[in-house]
């Protein structure tokens, strides 16, 4: 089937046309753009199709909250609505979802290669499964046993108050409320959150800070690649222990996640951070917090643990459930067809 599919971030937004079935995806023709730097997703996607005809259905994943078809997305000035996208790109049939629906969803069309497996655990066949992600923000997911099949349970979570775990993290958190006004979850998994670290460690007196770094953060326009860079060649002090806070407090909330959704079918970490920074999180501190969850230890020891590298994920779950949505329908006017028929008979 082919499908229209878009992956909306407060970053880059990334749409595609696809061809789909129940088990494999191919993507025919694929653009990033810079959101920021576009006006709508209408306007984003009137470029990307250009003087193409539209398939006859669409779906995006966007970042924010969906309530009956419409979305104010987070980190931008955009608002989306099914009906609207619907009218203004010709498109008959459009679906919105949580991006973090989407990435749940995309998972299962991501080959081997696209998969880093941090710890095998057990995982129960069937069982739950969180997913969760740094990157413009924070995101949160479940795929839930539903039936014969699972269906996804979407969240804000990342929008939820942080709750430190030792004397150096109350530091931390006042830190950051008294900078942001509320200490979320998103204020330290994500691009912002590696700067929130920075100039807390900074401040708080763990090492001074380098000029050349220094001058680096002040000329870029998005200081967390120039932290992780740093972090990762070790040579920065202040950037190195950065990304050991940061993989500890990823740890730890993976397990938080994989926990609240009792995940026994594994716990998928996507995102456009952990790819970036994955030696750091392999090396470092991140199993160590995972599995520190008194008196959990049991459940999240048997957790499996994987990287989603691939990093068109979102893409591929957003044409995914314009495809259900599409088969669904189709289903249930067969189903019509049948009732009527036996009612005639």
């Amino acid at each position: 089937m082919r499908v229209l599919a878009g992956d909306i971030g407060g970053t880059k937004t990334a749409v595609a046309i696809a061809e789909i079935d129940d088990r494999r995806i191919r993507l025919r023709r694929h653009k990033t753009y810079p959101s920021a730097q576009w006006p709508s997703l209408e306007a984003v996607v009137g470029d990307f199709l250009g003087t193409e005809a539209p398939p006859r259905v669409a779906g995006f994943g966007v970042a924010g909250a969906v309530v009956r078809g419409r979305a104010q997305i987070t980190h931008l000035p955009w608002i989306v609505e099914e009906r609207r996208l619907s009218r203004r790109l010709r498109i008959p049939a459009v679906t919105l979802l949580n991006d973090f629906v989407a990435q749940a969803l995309g998972i299962s069309y991501v080959s081997p290669r696209g998969l880093v497996t941090l710890r095998r655990g057990s995982p129960e066949r069937g069982g739950p499964i969180a997913v969760l992600g740094a990157g413009t923000g924070l995101g949160q997911a479940a795929l839930i046993p539903c039936g014969t099949g699972m269906t996804v349970a979407a969240s804000e979570a990342g929008h939820v108050e942080y709750g430190p775990r030792d004397a150096t993290e109350d530091r931390l958190v006042a830190f950051v409320r008294g900078r942001a006004g509320r200490a979320t979850r998103e204020q330290f998994l994500s691009g912002r959150g590696l700067k929130n670290l920075y100039d807390f460690l900074r401040e708080d007196g763990f090492a001074a800070e380098d000029p050349a770094v220094a001058a680096e953060i002040a000329a870029s326009p998005d200081p967390a690649p120039v932290i992780a860079v740093r972090g990762l060649e070790g040579s920065d002090r202040l950037c190195v222990r950065v990304l050991e806070m940061f993989s500890s407090i990823y740890g730890s909330e993976a397990a938080n996640t994989g926990i609240q959704y009792r995940a026994t079918g594994g716990v998928d970490i996507s995102g456009g951070i952990a790819g970036k920074i994955l030696p750091a999180i392999r090396r470092g501190p991140f199993l160590q917090a995972f599995l520190e969850k008194p008196p959990m230890e049991e459940l999240v020891s048997k957790m499996r643990v994987r990287v989603v590298v691939e990093p068109r994920v979102g893409t591929f779950g957003a044409a995914a459930a314009a495809y259900r949505m599409t088969v669904t329908e189709t289903r249930r006017f067969s189903t019509l067809k049948t009732r009527s028929r036996r009612r005639r008979e």
